[in-house]
């Protein structure tokens, strides 16, 4: 499943290749103009180099996962960890796209999904690893578990979602919102035996809006809720950011000031870890009016 989502550095691993000896005696050796570079091809010092720096995202990502730079991978991570799930979730979506042209009924087919698979699981890992707050491998793992009836209901739920999604777009009055809340529920019960965290995530989310737009108050708070849940495990920032915003309106209109100042203290937070200061400069302001109301 796919929404939105914005955000560096370095190991460079070498490898010194002693010169060949032609004989017992030590100063018995061949010119090295006259003999091959030995240096392994590998060895940095020998290649053209990746300028890390000048990349971000996808590209950071692969280059870094193809020099075998675990480690600048994991700092990568931890700097755009609101911003990786659309690159974890491409490996598990490759993946399931290949089964599902049959490539399993070949030889070179199974080694592309063992690989793809190995992959996922390890960008899975070192993503949980280096943010310490998501399950990341809990998402990979269902996701490859599943047998060809669960692979035939997620995308059942995918088709369904995007349904639910266009009926909330196109409608203009909360009443019109309400049909699109058959198909988002039954995209909810697709995904929910499957352990789909994004699929129920984005579900939650825009259930909890249509039900806050019919003044629906404790099932929307209820929903959002588990969107916020579901989505904070993987890093969802379109759920979460939207269930945050959802909850903060409703507070404030029924002065919970209190429920208010956490929705806009965790917006903050996300603004922060995404270096986005435009929008964190606004929350602030929000904060700031928001305590004088509470007399702070």
């Amino acid at each position: 499943m796919t929404p939105t989502r914005t955000l560096l550095p370095l190991l460079l691993l070498t490898a010194v290749a002693a010169a060949q000896q032609t004989g017992s005696d030590p100063r018995d050796v061949q010119d090295p103009r006259d003999v091959p570079d030995p240096r392994d091809a590998h060895d940095p010092r020998g290649q053209p180099q990746t300028h890390f720096e000048d990349l971000e995202g996808r590209e950071l990502y692969e280059a870094l996962w193809k020099a075998g730079d675990t480690l600048r991978l994991a700092q990568a991570f931890e700097q755009d960890g609101w911003q990786i799930l659309p690159y974890i979730d491409s490996h598990c979506e490759g993946w399931m796209a290949l089964l599902e042209q049959s490539a399993d009924q070949t030889p070179d087919g199974q080694r592309r999904l063992a690989e793809m698979q190995a992959k996922g699981r390890k960008l899975a890992a070192v993503a949980d690893q280096a943010l310490g707050d998501t399950r990341f491998a809990v998402y990979v793992d269902n996701f490859y578990g599943w047998d060809p009836e669960q692979r035939r209901q997620f995308r059942e739920g995918q088709k369904l979602f995007g349904q639910g999604a266009q009926l909330a777009s196109e409608a203009e009055t909360p009443q019109q919102l309400l049909n699109a809340l058959t198909p988002l529920q039954q995209s909810l019960e697709r995904s929910r035996p499957l352990g789909d965290t994004w699929g129920q995530s984005m579900a939650l989310a825009l259930i909890g809006r249509i039900q806050r737009e019919n003044v629906l108050k404790p099932e929307a708070r209820a929903t959002l809720a588990e969107a916020l849940r579901l989505g904070r495990e993987i890093r969802d920032l379109s759920s979460v950011w939207d269930a945050l915003a959802l909850l903060y309106e409703m507070a404030m209109l029924e002065l919970d000031h209190d429920v208010a100042k956490e929705a806009l203290q965790e917006q903050y937070l996300i603004a922060l870890d995404m270096g986005d200061d435009k929008t964190g400069e606004m929350i602030t302001r929000q904060l700031v009016s928001l305590d004088s109301l509470m007399g702070g």
